[in-house]
């Protein structure tokens, strides 16, 4: 997990990508710091957050095809 300095010597758009991978969708609205704190707050939820569930597409048989 990247350190916390690591986001204060972000420019506001390397931020706005960080952002977006985390999960956060709109940030047009945000301060530099409040961008800041939104992605270190996902972080804390998403290492908190479970596993989603298995799909039935991500069972592959012993010869590579998807199982049916």
């Amino acid at each position: 997990m990247p350190q916390r300095n690591d986001l204060h010597d972000r420019t506001w758009g390397e931020l706005t990508e960080t952002a977006h991978e985390e999960g956060i969708p709109f940030v047009a609205h945000m301060s530099q710091g409040e961008l800041i704190e939104a992605i270190e707050q996902q972080r804390e939820a998403n290492s908190h957050q479970p596993p989603s569930p298995r799909q039935p597409s991500d069972e592959v048989d012993t010869d590579g095809e998807p199982t049916r």
